[in-house]
């Protein structure tokens, strides 16, 4: 029997934070939702909205809230013919039709273009592919229904493979009437220069700690001391917030602070015992958060050795170095199924060579 869609796991999800396309509160990035309820209001609405910005903080959030927001407002007005109905944010009520069919990802004038699942692998792919991107030729063959207004949400962009970018670019220079694209970009370099142009950007800031402490407190994914401890590890980022409850992270950010510790100079036996933390039996996410503290380290070390200490260029090269070569040995451990338990512990070598100047 083939599996139903029903029966697909939701890609990245998290037991203590609803999906993007569930989740009906929104924290901070009043700047952003001003600028597009602004041009929904004045009938200037552009075709394609590129929203970029670190992963976590809110922008898959955001998509779905504007479509929300556009089928349901779509349904009662003309934008630019709003009369006296002009609303202060793209608030959308949890039990409306709009809101419903959003949140079961079956509303018919919603087109999600991701990952595909592999029902043979029983996983995601790790690219989208031409195949998910040719979807909107049926999606926008069809007649729209229950709002005149089309929504297509690209999540993330980045992952587009060379022909799906391709033929995206295509819809994008020739947009259908009454559609609005939303790109979502964690690193907006990667995309084609053409599909960027084509594209009106909104530059989504990670959550401010005031923010990020009330959005973990008030969804309930922590509370007490632990929602500060949080706020403070995470880069404004409430899905990392969310992975490190959810994983017992926060066992692996002590347990590489103490690693870390001057003069961070490890020998194997405490390397090993680090890597076991990461690679625990049933805490398949904590080698990326391992990835994520890796980066975070040395982006401080970097901007520390830059702004405090007047490190010339060659002697910031051997943390730049490392910083290169740890994103390439995880990528191709993920990539090709390496062991994850040497990975860890050859990327914390290098590191601590690194962070003594070699």
């Amino acid at each position: 029997m083939a599996e139903t869609d029903h029966e697909i796991p939701v890609f990245d999800a998290l037991d203590n934070l609803a999906p993007p396309h569930q989740q009906h509160q929104f924290f901070g990035h009043e700047k952003v939702e001003k600028d597009l309820l602004s041009a929904w209001q004045t009938g200037k609405m552009h075709h394609a909205w590129l929203l970029t910005g670190p992963k976590g903080i809110g922008k898959a959030t955001f998509a779905f809230r504007a479509a929300r927001f556009i089928f349901n407002e779509g349904i009662q007005e003309t934008p630019g013919l709003l009369g006296d109905h002009k609303p202060s944010n793209m608030d959308v009520r949890p039990d409306s039709h709009a809101a419903r069919l959003t949140g079961n990802l079956a509303h018919p004038n919603l087109l999600v273009i991701d990952r595909p699942y592999d029902q043979k692998g029983k996983k995601y792919k790790t690219e989208i592919t031409v195949d998910e991107v040719r979807k909107t030729v049926r999606f926008f063959g069809s007649t729209a229904g229950e709002s005149t207004w089309r929504v297509c949400i690209v999540d993330p962009a980045d992952e587009l493979n060379s022909n799906a970018a391709n033929a995206l670019l295509k819809i994008l220079e020739e947009p259908p009437k009454r559609t609005v694209f939303f790109l979502i970009s964690h690193a907006p370099g990667r995309l084609l220069p053409t599909i960027r142009s084509r594209c009106r950007r909104l530059s989504m800031s990670p959550l401010e700690n005031p923010q990020l402490s009330n959005a973990i407190a008030s969804l309930d994914i922590a509370q007490g001391e632990i929602v500060s401890q949080l706020s403070e590890i995470c880069d404004g980022s409430l899905r990392k917030a969310a992975e490190l409850q959810s994983d017992d992270g926060l066992i692996l950010v002590r347990a590489f602070e103490r690693l870390l510790a001057p003069p961070f100079n490890p020998d194997y036996e405490s390397l090993n015992a680090f890597a076991d933390i990461v690679n625990q039996r049933g805490k398949e996410q904590r080698f990326a958060g391992f990835s994520d503290l890796v980066h975070r380290y040395l982006s401080h070390q970097l901007h520390h050795a830059s702004r405090n200490t007047g490190a010339t260029a060659k002697e910031l090269y051997p943390l730049a170095q490392a910083w290169d070569k740890a994103d390439e040995m995880i990528q191709q451990t993920r990539t090709f199924n390496l062991d994850k338990k040497q990975t860890t512990i050859d990327v914390m070598r290098m590191l601590a060579k690194a962070s003594n100047g070699q």
